[in-house]
């Protein structure tokens, strides 16, 4: 099949970097292949001690020895490349995500836009949405409550800024000194590295998806920053010292605590009781048989 020069220096420098004392002595591009919305393009690649499949997208390789047929490379290939998309999914529960919507709505666009990406000009674009969720972001957090006595609010896509004043607001005290440190060091470095991606004409696949990486993890330790806040100090036990502490009493050695008062709870109305009471109260399953993965086959 007909390749292009960029492609094939493409996959050439690929083998250089992963198989430096096997140099490729020819390739050839075989097939293209769509799985769902995704192009595979698929290369014979003959090395001078050994031979291998590479696959887009994401480029990758794979030992003919292992692989006899190309339809299987490609099968085993799309297998893997789901399994490592599945681990860009929002990795935090949709309560905690639910703190900053917008900016994680736009971190998974990032990550969608990942799937057909296949030039360097593609894998900047994922970096314009990357640094586009982090600009949201700092929306999102920015309060005029955050700004010390005395201070001024910084411009509105001054994600720094922002991040530090939140910082210094949910993270304060002598204990949170670390998170602190961590958190003003995270912040820089993500957000450099989201700029240089937004503007790094040799970027490649790999440096797009350590993107997506980088600012799912900046996300992820705001948002437990700001629940930690959000939850204060954890009720704990005063003679044993445990955290075990349910509805004022000690799980642990029994102790209770004189202070507690319970939450006030919220009677339901005639409505909502009539409305429960219509449902079933016994599930039922028309599944009659059961099997557990240790279950013979």
């Amino acid at each position: 099949m007909k390749a292009s020069d960029l492609e094939r220096e493409q996959v050439l420098d690929y083998f250089a970097a992963q198989m430096a004392d096997d140099p490729v002595m020819h390739l050839e591009k075989v097939a293209v292949e769509r799985v769902g919305s995704v192009l595979h393009d698929i290369w014979d690649v003959h090395c001078r001690g050994s031979r291998w499949w590479a696959i887009s997208n994401s480029l990758n390789y794979y030992s003919q020895d292992d692989f006899k047929s190309r339809d299987v490379a490609l099968t085993f290939h799309v297998g893997l490349m789901v399994r490592i998309a599945s681990r860009e999914e929002v990795p935090i529960t949709e309560e905690a995500a639910g703190l900053l919507p917008r900016a994680w709505r736009l971190w998974e666009q990032a990550v969608e836009s990942l799937d057909g990406a296949r030039e360097a000009e593609d894998f900047q674009a994922v970096g314009v949405r990357l640094r586009e969720a982090m600009v949201t972001y700092a929306g999102e957090v920015a309060d005029d409550s955050l700004i010390p006595e005395g201070g001024y609010a910084p411009k509105a896509a001054d994600v720094v800024a922002w991040t530090n004043l939140l910082i210094a607001d949910q993270a304060e005290g002598p204990s949170s000194k670390q998170l602190r440190s961590y958190s003003t060091k995270l912040i820089r470095e993500t957000w450099d590295y989201v700029n240089w991606l937004t503007h790094a004409k040799n970027a490649i696949a790999y440096d797009a998806h350590i993107g997506v990486a980088v600012v799912s993890h900046f996300l992820s330790v705001i948002t437990a920053i700001s629940v930690r806040a959000a939850t204060g100090a954890r009720s704990r036990c005063e003679t044993c010292g445990s955290y075990r502490m349910v509805a004022g009493a000690c799980i642990r050695c029994g102790w209770d605590d004189p202070d507690y008062v319970a939450p006030a709870s919220r009677e339901l109305t005639e409505e909502e009781l009539a409305a429960r009471l219509e449902e079933p109260c016994v599930p039922s399953s028309d599944i009659s048989t059961f099997m557990s993965p240790d279950d013979p086959r």
